[in-house]
């Protein structure tokens, strides 16, 4: 790996499928992802944002190398990920580990905790069995489980304890960079803020980054460093989270902090508040800017042509509908819109 090198670099990195349109139509194909560009570093926090259907865990299958990307260019360390032969990948993927969404689902039910920890160990190391079961029981500790948990199955655990599991199993490798796909979304919300704090605990503990995708952007809020924020595909707008959420230059960014309350900062609040009614913390909830957005998404297999939010942003003028907009800087931020200069 090369020192100097960005942890993760996408470039122009696109992911299609084709998808059959009927027995008598020709195939089309669905853009899951369109030339989406971005660097990640060292204990950095990216969080992907987005309506469902824009590409976010897609973009999670490429970085943990489970669907190869159609074009472009992804480096983990510094070597390319898709111009890799089978002994490099083998040799990258311990480096990215990933937690899914459901820890109902994720976790082998026939499994006991520990033999579930000790897989990916007895998978890619050389490690003997009293070495696994040492290194599955610190782990453990690490993220907040008993001892006597070890021998006991999923299914007797509750969600929020099987998303620790989940997150132990992930870091068993030692991975430098954790994709974690809407992590909180299955739990309930008195758990969800638990779960938080202990990714953000294990990040200053172990030097882990994290590639964080979530539609909750109260969460988003507290544990990134930097904001992505897609639309069908492609990245509108992207850049550090202080400059996204206090002034946003895209209208879709704009859209989606108006249709979520947030808590203000100045009401000293901790990581937890966020999941809290306002009137439980004492804190006060920020009042944005209203803004309609007509319409539905458009479909994947038909997208408009020019910016792909012309559909439904308020803004739109007729340069809109036919050139598509370059992500390009604008203060600290880059941005995708032909507008922007002139809305910010």
């Amino acid at each position: 790996m090369t020192a100097s090198a960005p942890l993760l670099e996408a470039r122009a990195l696109s992911r299609h499928y084709a998808v059959s349109r009927g027995m008598f139509r020709a195939k089309g194909s669905v853009r899951a992802l369109d030339g989406v560009s971005f660097t990640l570093r060292d204990r950095e926090t990216l969080a992907v944002v987005g309506e469902s259907g824009c590409g976010k865990s897609t973009l999670a299958r490429a970085v943990t190398m489970i669907e190869r990307p159609t074009a472009g260019m992804l480096a983990v360390g510094g070597t390319d990920v898709i111009a890799a032969d089978r002994a490099t990948l083998k040799r990258l993927r311990p480096i990215v580990q990933m937690v899914f969404q459901n820890p109902y689902a994720s976790l082998n039910p026939r499994k006991k905790v520990g033999t579930l920890l000790e897989e990916p160990l007895a998978i890619n190391t050389d490690l003997g069995t009293t070495a696994r079961r040492d290194a599955a029981r610190a782990m453990m500790d690490k993220v907040g489980l008993r001892p006597e948990h070890y021998h006991r199955y999923p299914h007797m655990f509750s969600g929020g304890q099987r998303q620790r599991i989940a997150v132990a199993r992930a870091l068993m490798l030692h991975p430098r960079l954790v994709v974690a796909d809407e992590p909180l979304s299955a739990l309930d919300v008195s758990i969800q803020a638990q779960v938080l704090n202990l990714l953000m605990d294990l990040q200053r503990d172990l030097g882990i980054a994290y590639l964080f995708i979530s539609h909750n952007l109260q969460v988003v809020r507290h544990i990134a460093d930097v904001v992505l924020v897609m639309y069908l595909g492609k990245i509108v707008e992207e850049g550090p989270k202080d400059a996204i959420f206090n002034r946003p230059a895209h209208p879709y960014t704009r859209a989606l902090l108006a249709s979520t309350p947030m808590l203000d900062p100045r009401s000293h609040g901790t990581a937890g508040d966020a999941f809290a009614r306002p009137s439980e913390t004492g804190a006060r909830t920020l009042r944005r800017e209203r803004i309609v957005v007509r319409g539905e998404l458009p479909s994947p297999l038909n997208p408009p042509g020019g910016c792909a939010f012309h559909t439904r942003c308020p803004h739109v003028i007729e340069r809109c509908r036919s050139e598509v907009p370059v992500l390009e800087p604008l203060g600290k931020v880059r941005v995708s819109c032909h507008r922007a200069r002139e809305l910010n």
